[in-house]
């Protein structure tokens, strides 16, 4: 593992946070619309480390 797959994890599970935060704030304003948003940018997130954790399984450096 290289010091440019940590930091590209280390901004997914930020970028994750983010979006769980969102969608808590969505749901107590009640917003469906930031919902929807919020929601599919989470799962954006999900693909994305997904993909970190498959390049690390097969050792791929590249991004």
């Amino acid at each position: 593992m290289n010091i440019k797959s940590v930091i590209t994890f280390v901004s997914t599970v930020m970028a994750g946070r983010t979006a769980i935060s969102r969608v808590r704030q969505a749901r107590e304003d009640g917003d469906r619309l930031e919902l929807v948003d919020a929601a599919l940018n989470a799962i954006v997130v999900i693909t994305g480390t997904i993909i970190i954790i498959r390049r690390l399984r097969r050792g791929e450096d590249e991004a």
